[in-house]
């Protein structure tokens, strides 16, 4: 479980860990051309949520490393980090709940999620590898929303 408890006036953390780990090199070849072409990997980030009972709700941080068309022979890595938590003040209102979803808390675990990723793919062989830069999701959630506003 969660070595300790992060506690809010908004909401409460009771566990985190790793739902799902990827990382595959299927062959000499996928090692070598993915050495040449790391730099032209993209990362993608997939944030979902689900309710649980009781009130909790699970919360999936999925971050993708992936090759890019032209690049043939490919590597592929994944990890999923889940956060069990429970919106503790009811009194939020919706864009508050879904600030908190998609970007208070991924932020707090973001760099366990890339560190994750990075440690995989140095002790794969790729002793270099680190990401270009580090992922803001309340950063990634202004942009969005503020793209949001101007299309309206």
């Amino acid at each position: 479980m969660e070595e300790k408890n992060k506690e809010n006036s908004k909401y409460q953390i009771i566990a985190n860990y790793v739902k799902d780990l990827s990382f595959e090199i299927p062959s000499p070849d996928c090692f070598v051309d993915a050495a040449q072409n790391l730099g032209k990997y993209e990362t993608k980030v997939d944030i979902s949520n689900k309710p649980l009972k009781n009130g909790m709700l699970e919360l999936s941080l999925k971050l993708i490393f992936e090759a890019p068309k032209e690049v043939q022979n490919k590597i592929h890595a994944e990890a999923c980090l889940a956060v069990i938590f429970k919106i503790t003040n009811t009194e939020l209102k919706a864009e508050e709940v879904k600030k908190i979803i998609l970007a208070e808390i991924p932020d707090l675990y973001a760099k366990k999620l890339t560190d994750l990723i990075t440690e995989l793919f140095q002790k794969s062989g790729f002793k270099e590898f680190k990401f270009k830069k580090e992922i803001n999701f309340k950063e990634l959630y202004e942009q969005q929303s503020a793209n949001l506003t101007q299309k309206h």
